[in-house]
């Protein structure tokens, strides 16, 4: 059944990087939707606003560029990017009835409601198109990048209710239990992302701009009420961005028999490195005492290095012990 899900791969260049243009069009929108509920909650009474308007003319030209690409190709095939835009669409829908008859949910709900989870799944969908129409199965180029990054991007939406950079205030609450789990989930996330990415042929420039991306991603989560901490998010994905640049080039470098371990080790480190920092300047920009001492902060760091390395694992063959290419 899912074969038949399989899309024809899309081999012009115009084509991709039209594709490129949809997602930050699309999946922007949906980062602005969420700053909105964060900072404008109270003013929203309606399903129809202008944030609904920046995602869903989003999603509606990414399925008349689908529909152009795919007419083009003589292509008419229902494949994943078909079924996902479908199930974006009643989703919409459905949350359009959600909001009219139960109006606007706040907290978590949002992330969690029935129509909602349409759209999350609708959306991954639509991303694995443009990831699985990369011309080379091999290689990964621009497009299927940037549908690596907002996929990582999307699963930072559905969990930005525990993301560190976006909850900062939990540390300054002393809600030490939430605020650690918070890094230390990141972190594997972050680690994950990288064991499954390095398995293509892909450039230690290619692999830091996921990570670059994905943190402008979540960068515009506060562009509606703290403008400032967005550019301090913004630097932080540059840093971190470096790191994964330098933990790229020394794995495609290197053949030291454990280099996965040590890699998704040094990655989810480096994020709680990046946050620790980011952390600091924070609460210097701010004047705020922080509770944290110094061997809670380290403990932000190795112990995501500890994780990371066990996440590591997943990168081994477990019959020949070697790195799964």
């Amino acid at each position: 059944m899912f074969n038949k899900l399989s899309p024809t791969p899309i081999t012009n260049k115009t084509h991709r990087s039209l594709l490129i243009f949809t997602m930050i069009w699309f999946f922007s929108g949906a980062w602005i939707d969420s700053s909105a509920h964060t900072y404008l909650i109270d003013d929203i009474e309606t399903f129809f606003t202008p944030w609904h308007g920046v995602l869903y003319s989003g999603y509606i030209f990414s399925a008349l560029v689908v529909m152009y690409i795919k007419n083009t190709m003589k292509d008419y095939k229902f494949d994943v990017g078909v079924l996902g835009a479908v199930i974006f669409g009643i989703g919409g829908a459905s949350d359009a009835i959600w909001h009219t008859l139960l109006g606007i949910e706040t907290g978590v709900e949002p992330l969690i409601t029935p129509s909602h989870l349409l759209l999350f799944l609708g959306a991954f969908l639509m991303l694995d198109y443009i990831f699985t129409t990369r011309p080379s199965k091999e290689r990964l180029d621009n497009a299927s990048i940037f549908s690596a990054a907002t996929s990582y991007g999307l699963v930072l939406f559905i969990t930005l209710f525990i993301n560190p950079f976006l909850n900062i205030w939990t540390f300054i609450r002393r809600d030490d239990e939430l605020a650690a789990g918070s890094v230390i989930l990141q972190a594997m996330l972050a680690s994950f992302i990288f064991i499954y990415v390095i398995r293509f042929k892909v450039s230690p420039k290619q692999m830091s701009s996921i990570y670059l991306i994905s943190f402008i991603y979540i960068s515009i989560n506060t562009s509606l009420g703290e403008p400032d901490r967005t550019l301090l998010i913004c630097i932080s994905g540059l840093i971190m961005s470096a790191f994964i640049h330098q933990i790229t080039k020394w794995y495609q470098t290197t053949n030291h028999d454990r280099k996965i371990q040590i890699s998704a080790a040094l990655v989810a480190g480096s994020y709680g490195l990046v946050f620790v920092l980011h952390l600091l300047v924070f609460s210097g920009l701010n004047e705020i005492e922080l509770s944290w001492r110094f061997y809670g902060l380290g403990g932000l760091v190795t112990t995501p290095i500890l994780f990371g390395y066990m996440l590591g694992n997943l990168g081994v063959s477990p019959t020949s012990g070697e790195v799964v290419s």
